[in-house]
């Protein structure tokens, strides 16, 4: 099933969570002994958001599909980041990864990612 036919969430409203799911991210940083994996990938998180060419994007760099792939590969990364070991990620890390991954797939799948049917302001 294309994007068209899911016909979600407004991509304007996929923006908004992810700066909300970088903000958790971050914030759950705020009280790691090991902060630097959750406030990184946070930042990845909002920047991805921010530079997406949508309604609510700071910069507007890219398209939607390329950040719908984008999305894709933090996913991946926020999972791999809880389960690796070799850099450190506390235990308030080691929750919230996964749970901002799993909170981004329900995201992805639930969003309209047609860039036509985006009211934007240019």
């Amino acid at each position: 099933m294309g994007d068209h036919e899911r016909s979600g969430r407004p991509f304007w409203l996929h923006q908004i969570a992810e700066y909300l799911i970088g903000g958790v991210l971050i914030a759950s940083a705020w009280y790691s002994p090991e902060p630097a994996v959750q406030a990184v990938l946070g930042g990845l998180v909002i920047a991805n958001a921010a530079f997406a060419d949508g309604a609510v994007g700071a910069f507007r760099v890219i398209g939607h599909t390329l950040h719908k792939w984008i999305d894709v590969g933090i996913m991946v990364l926020l999972l791999a980041a809880a389960f690796q070991g070799w850099v450190g990620v506390g235990t308030t890390g080691r929750i919230a990864l996964p749970l901002m991954s799993a909170a981004l797939l329900v995201l992805w799948l639930n969003t309209d990612f047609d860039e036509t049917g985006d009211a934007q302001t240019k």
